[in-house]
């Protein structure tokens, strides 16, 4: 599947990737909230971390079928989040005919969400940023796109973190780029709360 550009996303496609994002996690293996993740990058959107260039979606070049989104926001590390990003959310579009048990996916597992992610580290770094945090499955982040245990950089949680460990991951943009943030992880500056519009 490689028909499809990645963008910047429009704000007439916000409702088309609402329902996107809500379905991607609502039918995914793991059972995440849907509910959450439809609301999510609208809350981001109205947050002064929000990074418009890196509120990204795959589209068919006609433009009428988005196929992932992915959307990243600044991350504070002692730094006022001037010189990291958090990838928040990466969603692929959910296929009518999914089977999770016979591993069957229309859309997913077909590289979309990986070219999002390594398309938004190109925009991050050439916006400055040097480093990029997030989290998920350490077979995703690691093992696909390049991401590291965070606790290799010298990172460390503080206790608004309850993510566990094995899920958190970094990686940096330039050499060293971890080296000019405090390290310490926190959520504490992050009010995304769950709305509706």
């Amino acid at each position: 599947m490689t028909d499809y550009i990645i963008r910047q996303i429009k704000p007439d496609e916000y409702r088309i990737i609402r329902k996107l994002d809500r379905d991607a996690f609502e039918y995914n293996e793991r059972d995440s909230d849907g509910n959450f993740h439809e609301v999510f990058a609208d809350n981001i959107r109205h947050s002064p971390y929000y990074i418009p260039e890196l509120d990204l979606v795959a589209a068919f070049d006609d433009s009428l079928t988005c196929l992932g989104h992915a959307i990243f926001s600044a991350l504070p590390m002692g730094d006022d989040g001037e010189h990291i990003v958090w990838l928040n959310s990466l969603a692929v579009k959910h296929g009518e005919n999914d089977n999770h048990a016979e591993k069957f996916y229309e859309y997913q597992r077909k590289g979309v969400g990986t070219a999002l992610v390594m398309r938004g580290l190109e925009v991050a770094k050439s916006l400055g940023y040097i480093g990029c945090m997030t989290c998920g499955h350490p077979d995703v982040y690691r093992k696909k796109m390049g991401f590291s245990d965070f606790r290799d950089f010298g990172i460390v949680k503080d206790d608004s973190v309850d993510d566990p460990e094995i899920a958190v991951h970094a990686k940096e943009l330039v050499p060293g780029g971890f080296e000019k943030t405090n390290k310490i992880l926190s959520y504490t500056y992050y009010d995304f709360t769950k709305t509706e519009e």
